[in-house]
């Protein structure tokens, strides 16, 4: 296996574990999320979602272009919106990312393809 090869599998294995840890704070329900009393949980799941987007940032143009099912200028944007967005306006798009997209992201990234090449 290229190094190339290597360092792009460690990063997709990344943004899964992210992507679990990030699940789990949703998994209380959208109640749960939006509680005052327990930010914690909201806190959490978007640094999570941010570590999942900026690791994504990471990945090479080979693996991006071998893999068009990932909506790869979608993490990039979400990425950028968490990083200059308002905190007002981050929930809603945080809990909408986790709980609605995320988890068909998840698949794409398991069934990746690696290509040959690596940038």
């Amino acid at each position: 296996m290229k190094a190339t090869e290597e360092r792009t599998r460690l990063l997709i294995d990344r943004m899964l574990r992210e992507a679990t840890a990030a699940g789990r704070y949703v998994s209380g329900g959208k109640d749960r999320f939006f509680d005052i009393r327990t930010p914690e949980f909201r806190d959490a799941a978007e640094l999570r979602a941010l570590h999942f987007t900026e690791t994504g940032t990471k990945i090479g143009q080979s693996f991006r272009k071998a893999n068009p099912m990932v909506p790869w200028e979608d993490i990039d944007q979400l990425r950028n919106d968490l990083v200059h967005e308002y905190p007002e306006m981050k929930a809603e798009r945080v809990w909408r990312f986790i709980h609605d997209d995320l988890p068909s992201i998840v698949a794409k990234l398991k069934r990746a393809n690696y290509p040959d090449t690596e940038d």
